[in-house]
């Protein structure tokens, strides 16, 4: 199992970089060609909000994996052990329920999505999709956090 974190753990943190390195390089190579004022991309915007999308949702789901997302720890440091126990379940809880909502309804965005991009004729669900796939991988690795939190012995998390 943990060989398929530390997996996932990589193509969590591939895809945002690959996508912020393609959009590097779309952003440099239209300067350069408006610059020169050659012919300009009509199809860069479409790119480039697909490749954003996909950024943030993966590097998204990354930090939940690592726990990177900002934290507020200090109602947590102040309680004793029990409490704060309850308190980072109360939160995790809280996460799912948010992480359901929105993987559910990015589901049915991207299901009911019809549309093509207007030059290239990609379909606009290939942009959506980052959402739920972004929200299962979030979604489990809460679960695994939840389940480590009741699993626990002692009361500090």
């Amino acid at each position: 199992m943990r060989r398929l974190d530390h997996i996932a753990g990589q193509v969590l943190r591939a895809v945002p970089i690959a996508c912020l390195a393609a959009l590097f390089v779309l952003l440099f190579v239209n300067v350069v060609a408006r610059t020169f004022q050659l012919a300009g991309f009509a199809w860069f915007d479409e790119i480039v909000q697909g490749l954003f999308a996909w950024m943030v949702f993966a590097g998204a789901a990354a930090l939940w994996r690592e726990k990177g997302h900002f934290q507020v720890l200090w109602l947590a440091d102040v309680l004793s052990p029990t409490p704060a126990r309850m308190l980072h379940i109360l939160i995790t809880l809280l996460g799912l329920c948010f992480l359901c909502v929105m993987t559910w309804h990015g589901a049915q965005l991207t299901l009911k999505a019809r549309a093509l991009t207007p030059i290239l004729g990609l379909p606009s669900s290939l942009f959506y999709a980052a959402i739920p796939v972004s929200g299962a991988v979030m979604i489990v690795y809460a679960l695994a956090d939840l389940l480590r939190l009741l699993r626990r012995k002692d009361p500090s998390p």
